[in-house]
């Protein structure tokens, strides 16, 4: 690719010109073409350029590590607003509620995700990288301080909208370090930011179960650790974090000004509007409304058609973005059609969407489904909880390094595909007494999910150069952050489905038969919902038993139908797979961009074939 040989491309001088208040006089610059066809003429003391090249100590510098440092806790700071909150919503509801907006403190993490890793990475090509960096972790530590002062829920759900749009920022690591290192180490390095987060990836469900347990704040550190991460990765950012400015990446170009009026208004507002309402008529089918006419809901009809109408409107708008910047717009489009004439960029874009559709499902599930068939332990489920975690993180560790050391990463992912559909698949056998198995086949199917994510996710800088990597992986983290979205309003609306017809099917008889009158029913799915059967009358020990054994039965048999549905996400999993790139030939060592700035002897080294054509 042109990226990978940068001393290749055209070097060449700009002279003075009187006319132009850009002007730069004697500037080293070469030539770029981003994948809307727009042409940018770089500073070349932006390039990084081939890895022996590099000024001598460039990797040790404090600058860098700091970089590096800061890439790690903005990560940690993204899970801090998801992971935490996302596995103790019961207990926060408890405390702060009730609410019926509670599923949507998770909800609107992921639609603020969807849109914000599309803008981070668009508007960072754009108009660099540093200001984004920062601006989305401000936003994040005062996400973290609504949340940690919330008072109910509704204010906990602005505070997760404001930490999602700060997560696109926060988990932009493939593009922050993706171009200062080689190409050959971007899966490392990605690797090793992950790995930085395990504390909170792997066991942040029970560490947001301790604070609950443990602390006089409860669940609200989960937000405190939030407030002081973010705090540390703002400063590091802005003192150690120092990309190519602007005036470097469009050498005697247009001024901001004229970059910001030309922006893709239209096409953002699209976007947005779109997103926003397909989200919401997922979110709300199967939860706040029926997806289905039923004479035990008041107004049932219109509701579904709320539903219906709220996603198909959603859904169209997203076809008119896509024909807008298709065939009306003419500028550097929000999502230039060009980036999916290529065949392997869409195939890696989907083997992470669908990659992404388990992780988020899981993290939703995998509590419920210990809670209603194995412990109602809190301090147990943490526990537990923490396999969906750890089997991603394990899996990202290897992939990270799989995706540069091992050969043919297409028949790695295709491989991993089948042994996750496998995996997830042999779910629907689980059992009361096969905890071992469950928890098992959760941690070798997370494992490969793992695995295939951190492929893809650097794995797709790769394919574009430098000045698109922004773009590139923006519309990867949305079309990832909405197949997330649309995976948990799957799994759990045939949860919900299948526990509203097998919940009565089994309970009634099994409590009837104990000894429970049939018009004591209505009190006892009352009771279930509640975890309390004192208002039931003529209620006994012998009939609580029948009805949790029942009850343990509805779910299990409701959670194997669920675990079926993930068999057609896996086929089109191993399709995309199949369709993906093998990466052997992207893996150069050489270093896209260079951070500026760098002090004593480091400054202006490795530059002497600046000029040079190769």
């Amino acid at each position: 690719m042109a990226e990978d040989k940068a001393a290749a491309v055209m070097a060449e001088s700009i002279g003075k010109n009187e006319s132009d208040s850009n002007h730069i006089e004697d500037v080293h610059v070469v030539k770029k073409v981003h994948a809307d066809g727009h042409v940018d003429l770089v500073d070349a003391h932006a390039i990084g350029g081939a890895f022996e090249e590099m000024p001598k100590g460039y990797f040790w510098s404090v600058q860098f590590i700091g970089t590096v440092i800061a890439v790690c806790s903005g990560s940690i700071c993204a899970y801090l607003g998801w992971v935490l909150p996302a596995n103790t919503l019961a207990l926060i509801n408890e405390d702060i509620g009730p609410s019926e907006n509670l599923n949507w403190v998770a909800t609107i993490w992921t639609i603020g995700s969807a849109i914000g890793f599309l803008l981070v990475g668009r508007l960072s090509d754009i108009f660099g990288r540093k200001w984004m960096v920062v601006g989305t972790n401000v936003l994040g530590l005062l996400g973290c301080i609504v949340g940690g002062t919330a008072k109910n829920i509704d204010t906990l759900v602005g505070a997760n909208l404001m930490n999602g749009i700060a997560a696109a920022g926060q988990l932009s690591f493939g593009i922050v370090l993706g171009e200062l290192v080689p190409n050959k180490h971007r899966g490392p390095i990605v690797a090793l930011v992950f790995f930085s987060s395990m504390p909170f990836a792997v066991f942040g469900p029970i560490i947001a179960r301790t604070f609950i347990l443990k602390t006089a704040a409860g669940w609200r550190w989960s937000y405190y650790l939030g407030i002081i991460l973010s705090g540390i990765t703002i400063i590091l950012y802005q003192f150690l974090y120092h990309p190519p400015s602007y005036d470097q990446l469009h050498v005697s170009g247009k001024t901001k000004w004229q970059q910001f009026k030309e922006l893709d208004f239209v096409g953002i507002f699209l976007f947005i509007a779109g997103t926003v309402l397909f989200l919401i008529g997922l979110s709300w089918g199967g939860t706040t409304y029926p997806w289905k006419s039923d004479l035990e809901y008041h107004r049932a009809n219109q509701f579904e058609a709320a539903v219906l109408c709220t996603i198909i409107l959603g859904a169209a708008t997203l076809v008119a973005f896509a024909l807008y910047e298709q065939y009306v717009f003419k500028g550097q489009a929000i999502m230039p059609p060009r980036l999916f004439k290529k065949l392997e960029y869409v195939a890696i874009v989907m083997v992470a969407c669908v990659g992404a559709m388990v992780y988020y499902a899981l993290t939703i599930l995998w509590p419920t489904i210990l809670g209603t068939i194995y412990t109602t332990d809190v301090i147990k489920i943490g526990w537990a909880s923490s396999v969906v975690g750890g089997g991603i993180l394990l899996g990202q560790m290897f992939g990270g390094f799989a995706l540069s050391y091992l050969p043919k990463v297409k028949w790695q992912l295709v491989i991993l595909s089948i042994m996750g559909t496998a995996f997830l698949a042999g779910e629907a056998g689980l059992q009361p007494d096969a905890y071992a198995t469950f928890i098992t086949l959760g941690v070798l199917a997370t494992f490969v999910i793992g695995w295939i994510d951190n492929i893809s996710f650097p794995g797709v800088t790769l394919l574009w150069e430098s000045q698109d990597i922004g773009l590139a992986t923006g519309v990867l983290g949305s079309i990832r952050a909405i197949g997330g979205a649309v995976a948990q309003t799957v799994y759990v609306s045939i949860l919900q489905n299948k526990v509203a017809t097998y919940l009565p099917a089994f309970v009634a008889p099994a409590a009837t038969n104990a000894g429970l009158p049939t018009s004591s029913l209505p009190q006892l799915f009352a009771g279930i919902t509640a975890g309390n059967f004192t208002a039931v009358p003529g209620i006994t020990p012998e009939i609580i038993a029948a009805t949790g054994a029942a009850t343990q039965k509805a779910y299990l048999e409701s959670f194997r139908i669920v675990f079926y549905a993930t068999i057609p996400f896996g086929v089109l999993l191993i399709i995309f797979s199949a369709l993906s790139p093998n990466f052997e030939k992207y893996l150069s060592m050489n270093v896209a961009k260079r951070l500026q700035n760098l002090k004593g002897e480091l400054q202006g080294e490795g530059r002497e074939k600046e000029g040079e054509a190769v």
